[in-house]
């Protein structure tokens, strides 16, 4: 049975949560808290799969009480949902929040962000990962590219347009700013699908007040990152090579804009879990990087085998935390997964997954071979195997800048 925490100071909205989700109760087990304090008590009591929390309320606030369960329930998948939204407040739940939903919200909006995050507690089988992603407020973002934007957004005249490339350019800044526009932070009539679009509604002073303040942006500590066998560099130019072919590869196959925007987004952050793993859980990483070389086997693999969860599982697993778009996190999860159906028709996972082996095997007689059955990589599916060859004759001359 899964356990949801509703806390609101007024009454007749708990009373409305109660009325709303009565044919739940025999799939979740529902509390009701009248404020950030009695809320505290009541996890202390028994922890929450998922906590909807109003903003404001008198003393301890939703932000407040958000500080204290990231600190005290870091499991929580933590949801605003508020009609309170003055910049200073929303600045504050930034962080801390997982998800914002606005007031008035449909029952079934509610409903179906809940499910959500129940759903995706499943993914990751790793009781120690899932607290790990869960607690996780920012990424770290390559030190140059950190150090490019911040150089922009304190010089007098900052351009968004080219706050917005920088942003673009790197997967923590990316995922961080999407996450925020298409949240009710900000009250978008329209779902925003890239980075620099994104930075560009929000304006100049919106990302100083998010960067300089918040610190939503932070810079990857190159002592954590000196690992063997793994260059936070290294794996930047893989992200960006493998966003830039499968922007590629979409726009070639005569999809939306929004799908093409997909692939790129899906592209750079697919191995977004391997930079968690990296700054937060570095040991862990070092002795799957040892495992994979010594066995000769994919990373992906050794971290099935060590952790029961792998860097495709974890990175999912916080995007979907994050609100991101089902065909991002699809493509995220199954960038490896060759079996999986979701790989027999031509999406976003499954030009992800052709991009991410042609920037691996950027030679024709390398990929080859990756069309065999019994290969450890094989790609099976019949729509991605049909245009492998020439998605790589498209790919060979694609831009892509160095580090």
């Amino acid at each position: 049975m899964k356990s949801i925490l509703f806390v609101d100071d007024e009454p007749r909205i708990l009373a409305g949560f109660q009325r709303q989700f009565h044919a739940q109760r025999a799939e979740w087990t529902m509390r009701f808290a009248n404020s950030g304090a009695e809320a505290l008590t009541m996890l202390n009591q028994a922890p929450a799969d998922v906590l909807v929390t109003d903003m404001m309320m008198p003393g301890m606030d939703g932000a407040q009480l958000l500080e204290q369960v990231v600190k005290l329930h870091p499991d929580t998948v933590r949801i605003v949902l508020s009609g309170h939204s003055s910049d200073k407040s929303v600045l504050r739940l930034v962080c801390p929040a997982h998800q914002y939903l606005a007031k008035p919200c449909e029952p079934d909006q509610l409903r179906n962000t809940i499910t959500r995050a129940l759903g995706l507690r499943e993914l990751l089988g790793n009781a120690e990962l899932k607290h790990l992603v869960a607690q996780i407020k920012t990424l770290p973002s390559l030190p140059v590219l950190y150090t490019e934007v911040m150089r922009e957004l304190r010089s007098t005249d900052p351009s968004m347009d080219q706050i917005g490339k920088i942003i673009a350019r790197d997967m923590a800044m990316s995922a961080k700013i999407l996450q925020l526009v298409n949240s009710a932070f900000f009250g978008l009539g329209h779902h925003i699908t890239h980075p620099s679009e994104a930075a560009m509604y929000l304006g100049v002073e919106t990302m100083k007040s998010l960067v300089l303040s918040t610190q939503v942006f932070n810079q990857f500590n190159r002592s954590v990152a000196n690992l063997p066998g793994f260059s936070i560099e290294a794996l930047w130019q893989h992200c960006w090579n493998t966003s830039v072919f499968a922007r590629r590869i979409a726009q070639d196959e005569g999809l939306s804009k929004e799908i093409v925007d997909q692939c790129f987004v899906s592209g750079l952050l697919h191995d977004v879990g391997k930079l968690i793993l990296a700054a937060d859980h570095s040991a862990a990483f070092t002795r799957a990087l040892e495992i994979a070389h010594r066995e000769k086997v994919s990373l992906w693999v050794a971290e099935k085998e060590l952790f029961g969860s792998s860097h495709a599982d974890i990175g999912a697993y916080l995007l979907g935390l994050w609100n991101f778009s089902h065909p991002i996190v699809e493509a995220v999860a199954y960038h490896h997964r060759t079996g999986d159906s979701v790989l027999d028709e031509l999406g976003v996972a499954a030009i992800v997954h052709g991009a991410n082996l042609l920037e691996h095997y950027p030679q024709p007689d390398d990929f080859r071979k990756l069309i065999v059955p019994s290969a450890p990589d094989n790609l099976h599916s019949g729509a991605t195997a049909v245009r492998l060859e020439k998605w790589s004759r498209l790919c060979q001359d694609a831009d892509l800048p160095e580090t």
